[in-house]
């Protein structure tokens, strides 16, 4: 990976990646598996919080400043040295799983595996939410042959594979894909990506790379998890672990996270957090996604009542924002943003379909808009239409209300 100029500010979703993350200490690099490391962070046989804060602030800095290695180890150094844990030290695993193990974090090769390992999946983190926010101006994604000087002949032949950005293919062969991999992924236009297609490659690095525009046969393997007693499937080729690729996962995982912080904070502090949340290009970029992620809309402790719910929270899956978006002209993201206002100004109705479902009738300047609300199998609120009514069946329905 290429030395960050001092000139270039890192991209915000990149910092917000990692600085977003928890803490959660491990003895083991396997306590924290795959997709978790999207929003939590740990550093193997580091299971003191206050060791694990050292390196998440020591690592922040270095990758919003853009920080060599070099330079990066030698704060590190001074860092640990005053909280005692430069140089070998004896560990205790938590769990009782396994022995007392020799630690020594002042040794290059660990703390090059710590940096590499975290600055690589926070920019491809970073470089995913990119691809999703431009998808439209640059659909595909191009496989980039690795710069390492002994590149693994695994990740090789995935070199010159030119994928639409949503193929599923990137869920799991997104770079990087191993420890110290170097591989990575260049976004293109639909014109550069014919011209490739009909010139059948290009020369990376002096090699000439075929294109291939069709995704390979992804064969796995098993690999047990000793700690956690579990098997999984991870495709040959990539090392176990780095299976997933960091910026879907966060994507998801923040949602989520975000939704149980408004959970716990009451209706009057989501109120806020949720309309400083449509203030921004996040509700924007979540739609666009495949995967289903609930985007938390609006509160409602009244239908969290009448529908006797878990939590006040409604929350609209991308599925439903996707659907409504593609039928109905009027309805866009921005709809979404005044849900609240529209539960809060609006009339309950319950129109006797279901004991768990209630409609919401509202005017808004000449329209008149139409919202249904659902309680799920387990027990939370949903929103599961939107779209605007007659007049006429609106008023009909609140006269009966």
């Amino acid at each position: 990976m290429a030395e960050t100029s001092k000139d270039f500010e890192t991209p915000r979703e990149v910092t917000d990646y990692f600085r977003q993350k928890r803490l959660r200490p491990g003895f083991s690099w396997v306590d924290v598996w795959a997709q978790e490391h999207a929003f939590a962070f740990t550093v193997a046989k580091a299971v003191d919080t206050e060791l694990l804060g050292t390196f998440q602030k020591s690592l922040d800095d270095a990758i919003t400043n853009g920080e060599s290695f070099d330079t990066w180890k030698k704060k590190i150094a001074t860092d640990l040295t005053k909280i005692g844990w430069w140089g070998p030290r004896r560990v205790k695993d938590p769990t009782g799983i396994a022995e007392d193990s020799l630690v020594d974090f002042s040794r290059s090769r660990r703390l090059k595996t710590i940096f590499w390992s975290n600055m690589r999946s926070a920019r491809a983190a970073g470089q995913w939410e990119r691809a999703q926010r431009t998808k439209r101006a640059l659909p595909y994604l191009l496989y980039v042959r690795s710069v390492a000087s002994d590149p693994r002949p695994e990740h090789l032949v995935w070199a010159g594979i030119l994928l639409p950005v949503d193929d599923p293919f990137w869920n799991t062969h997104f770079p990087p894909n191993g420890w110290g991999c170097k591989c990575a992924v260049r976004q293109v236009t639909r014109f550069e990506a014919n011209r490739l297609i009909s010139d059948g490659g290009l020369t990376i690095d002096g090699e000439w790379v075929r294109i291939e525009k069709t995704a390979p046969q992804i064969e796995t393997r098993t690999f047990k998890h000793k700690r956690r007693d579990i098997e999984e499937q991870v495709p040959v080729g990539i090392d176990p672990g780095w299976h997933t690729n960091p910026g879907r996962a966060r994507a998801r995982t923040l949602i989520d996270r975000l939704n149980e912080e408004l959970d716990a904070a009451g209706p009057d502090v989501a109120r806020g957090r949720i309309q400083e949340l449509f203030s921004g290009r996040t509700p924007e970029v979540i739609a666009g996604l495949k995967e289903r992620v609930h985007l938390p809309v609006a509160v409602a402790p009244q239908l969290q009542e009448a529908l006797d719910a878990k939590t006040s929270l409604i929350v609209a899956s991308t599925d439903t924002i996707q659907a409504k978006t593609a039928k109905h002209a009027v309805v866009t993201i921005d709809t979404f943003s005044i849900v609240q206002d529209m539960l809060d100004l609006g009339t309950i109705v319950d129109e006797g379909r279901s004991e768990n479902e209630r409609a919401v009738y509202i005017s808004l300047g000449l329209s008149w808009w139409k919202l249904v609300i659902k309680r799920s199998a387990d027990g939370f609120l949903r929103l599961h239409t939107i779209y605007q009514v007659d007049q006429r069946r609106a008023l009909k329905w609140i006269e009966k209300e």
